[in-house]
């Protein structure tokens, strides 16, 4: 039966869900404005085998807001809800936004992770310009509407459109300083590729952008880094390809 829990950061709670199974554990980061709710179909493709753990982050779904939405913060949080729920060396599993920490939180804290699996994002790439970055302002500016709704639902961010940008555009920049990170990784990492459009990006925009570096040879040993591209939407891909993102696991 999942285990409920709620982990304080500096000045807020963490919603989290803690799931029995067998080693190795599994932890879960969430999309930038997504919550556990999305994880469910890949949780469920599991089946029970590993232990679980996923986590609303702040202000998202079920957990309390906060006054620090920035990447350190939410790299910090992943090493409480590590402590807080005792799981040791787990494998994290990111999606976008998620994926983007896991790799700084793994590459500064390699002893305490198993391996990666990163879907459709921690690319070691910078994309937006000062257009650019006005472009994804006014985009949440017309969205806001609709992530009220969503947040109201529990399934989007308590946040002002101000702060989601904000969100976006440290993640984008965090991104362009990722090599490092990459470099540093002691463990298996696979990456998982989407290739459709979403709403940041047009489909030609993100072929324009190949996520393929140097790191990713799959041909490289222990810290073997492996690439599996699926096609879809953003929006929906962990979805669509919950088993394509379960099968690095269950073979790992």
């Amino acid at each position: 039966m999942s285990h409920q829990l709620t982990i304080p950061t500096a000045d807020t709670q963490l919603y989290t869900l803690d799931n029995p199974g067998g080693t190795p554990p599994l932890l879960f980061l969430s999309g930038g404005f997504g919550t556990v709710q999305n994880w469910k179909r890949v949780t469920q493709r599991l089946g029970g085998k590993y232990r679980t753990v996923l986590f609303d982050a702040r202000a998202r779904g079920k957990s309390g807001t906060s006054a620090d939405y920035s990447v350190q913060g939410a790299v910090d949080d992943i090493g409480r809800v590590i402590h807080a729920t005792g799981i040791e060396r787990p494998i994290l599993v990111g999606w976008s936004y998620g994926a983007t920490i896991a790799v700084r939180y793994a590459g500064r804290h390699p002893q305490q992770v198993r391996g990666l699996v990163l879907v459709d994002g921690a690319y070691p790439i910078t994309m937006f310009d000062e257009a650019g970055k006005q472009k994804v302002r006014a985009q949440f500016r017309r969205l806001g509407w609709i992530m009220r709704i969503l947040a109201a639902l529990g399934r989007s961010a308590h946040m002002s459109a101000d702060e989601t940008a904000d969100v976006v555009i440290e993640m984008d920049a965090v991104n362009g300083a990722l090599s490092p990170d990459l470099a540093a990784l002691d463990c298996p990492t696979v990456y998982i590729v989407g290739t459709g459009a979403h709403s940041g990006a047009t489909e030609e925009e993100v072929r324009r952008h190949d996520p393929v570096q140097p790191h990713t040879n799959p041909q490289e040993g222990p810290g073997h880094r492996g690439r599996g591209n699926r096609r879809g939407h953003s929006a929906v891909f962990l979805i669509r390809h919950a088993r394509a993102i379960g099968l690095p696991v269950s073979s790992g």
